[in-house]
């Protein structure tokens, strides 16, 4: 067996390192794209799932402001809405607060959109909180 010279040995060990040259650019140009959707799927849930906390607590602040005793079903909406305004402002967009109230309940519904990081992507959020009408009730007279 020749002995090798050693320009020749190198050669040979260098020509098996880029022997699979380029294999990791292919696997980088299909996995990379895969990772990122993935993640931006992972961040859109998370949207989802904050602007529909956001919503529901938007609701409940207004049902709050709504069910006073003297209350009205605007004052409900215009503070669900202030409340939309004040924590989310972009993240919730294109909001839509209704409020009913008769003598026994009061109802607050928020619609929104939710901010999207998926190209073509059209997420909303619809939550509602509901309860009574306070009353007032004069004390009884006996004891």
């Amino acid at each position: 067996m020749p002995e090798l010279s050693a320009p020749a040995g190198r050669r040979r060990r260098v020509s098996r390192r880029r022997a699979d040259g380029g294999y990791s650019t292919v696997e980088a140009v299909i996995t990379l794209p895969v990772i990122i959707i993935m993640t931006m799927l992972v961040v859109q849930f998370a949207l989802l799932w904050h602007g529909r906390h956001i919503a529901h607590a938007a609701a409940e602040e207004g049902l709050r402001a709504g069910r006073g005793h003297q209350s009205s079903a605007g004052a409900g909406e215009r503070q669900a809405d202030k409340y939309l305004q004040a924590l989310a402002p972009r993240m919730l967009t294109r909001t839509q607060v209704t409020a009913s109230r008769n003598t026994e309940t009061v109802t607050v519904r928020v619609q929104a959109h939710v901010l999207s990081v998926i190209p073509f992507g059209s997420f909303n959020v619809d939550e509602s909180a509901s309860g009574p009408v306070e009353r007032f009730v004069a004390p009884s007279g006996g004891g």
